[in-house]
């Protein structure tokens, strides 16, 4: 349900087989956690039974979407409860497989369990061991050598040291903070801030602070796990204490409903839109849809203390590693309500809203602050000249 949340899935030679990683994670009852990381691929189906019956499927498909389209348009008085109904928007037709033209593909996964988090060289190893497999040239040593090697033989490093080992095709090294530094934590946080924007990831920090309901929506599994880890990660020395399902497998939506605190990712098809999630409780959510760059905030969310000075004070740490506060937009619609979001209206914001799309002047984004207001008039009163703030 984890390496493969929606199940297996079938290309044709005309879609993508990109090989895709993503991580998640186990939580125990006892509040213990196991991280998986898996890497997905396609390989081709030999079985002209598995074939014959895909066939079959999209001609039945095919013919129940053309049999409930034709009912809709034409407006039928046997189709008007049904035409209304959802299931004619959620059906879509699909281009039909043919046994004699098309090549058939299944998607295949292999998987890494682990104690920690060692993202980066769990993933190396996943790749090094796709590549052996997929190469003309076998590797140097049998394949199941690697593998034992990697479950029996090499080590959990020790607290505050680094291990290196050998892959298949390279040394991959795994560092292990001390017990005196931050937790380990191996996702990049700097991709967050591209997703969302400093503004966006600064409510969303609000939300888990004050242990609402977090449902967070992509299309990327590893986005869902990047998203969920980073913020619960900068809660430290606070830890999340509730529900935490950062990939909800296809199968288990109905934990939407709980009536409890909770940090949840939902996987998006890409087609649907948020109008057609029916969500519980949404008065009480914070919605985060990361591939768009936007958040729906629960009713009378309480500001975040000294809000817009914290704000400017991280997008300064960001643009130093050249990072936009506002992040990297990636749909046109993000684009255009971000044009037309001036900083004044940035101050006054009790909703969602993004920094404007050039880095905003200190001065410009704090000369409504009372706090600094205060400040300045103490200072003039010393004969301190404010010229040149």
């Amino acid at each position: 349900m984890l390496c493969m949340p929606k199940g297996l899935s079938f290309k044709t030679q005309a879609d993508c087989r990109e090989p895709q990683f993503h991580s998640f994670i186990i939580t125990r009852e006892d509040g213990s956690r196991t991280f998986g990381f898996a890497l997905t691929f396609f390989e081709e189906v030999t079985s002209k039974q598995i074939c014959s019956a895909m066939q079959t499927l999209y001609h039945m498909h095919n013919a129940e979407y053309d049999i409930i389209h034709m009912s809709a348009t034409n407006g039928g008085t046997d189709c008007a409860e049904d035409c209304s109904d959802s299931s004619v928007t959620k059906l879509q037709r699909f281009n039909s497989y043919d046994i004699t033209r098309d090549t058939l593909y299944v998607s295949k996964c292999i998987c890494l369990i682990a104690p920690m988090s060692f993202m980066t060289a769990c993933k190396k190893v996943l790749a090094q061991l796709h590549q052996a497999v997929t190469s003309p040239q076998p590797p140097p040593l049998p394949l199941e050598s690697y593998i034992y090697n990697i479950l029996y033989e090499v080590p959990l490093p020790p607290a505050g040291r680094s291990l290196k080992f050998s892959g298949v095709y390279g040394s991959i090294i795994c560092q292990r903070p001390s017990t005196n530094e931050l937790p380990p934590f191996d996702f990049p946080v700097k991709e967050v801030f591209e997703l969302l924007g400093v503004e966006n990831v600064v409510q969303l920090f609000t939300c888990a602070l004050l242990e609402l309901q977090i449902l967070l929506y992509s299309q990327h599994y590893q986005r869902l796990m990047t998203v969920a880890e980073t913020i619960t990660g900068l809660m430290f020395p606070f830890q999340w204490q509730h529900v935490y399902v950062p990939i909800l497998p296809a199968s288990l939506l109905h934990f939407l409903d709980a009536p409890v605190p909770y940090l949840m990712g939902l996987h998006s098809n890409g087609l649907d839109d948020r109008s057609k999630l029916e969500l519980p409780q949404e008065a009480n959510l914070c919605f985060v849809d990361i591939d768009n760059h936007f958040i729906e905030l629960p009713e009378d969310l309480p500001q975040f203390p000294n809000k817009l000075e914290f704000i400017q004070e991280v997008s300064e740490v960001l643009m130093s590693f050249g990072i936009p506060p506002e992040g990297n937009l990636h749909c046109s619609e993000s684009v255009s309500k971000m044009k037309n979001l001036k900083s004044s209206d940035l101050v006054s914001d009790k909703k969602n809203g993004n920094l404007a799309g050039s880095p905003l002047n200190t001065f410009e984004l704090l000369k409504e602050n009372e706090t600094l207001a205060r400040i300045q008039a103490l200072v003039k009163r010393t004969g301190v000249s404010l010229e040149k703030v």
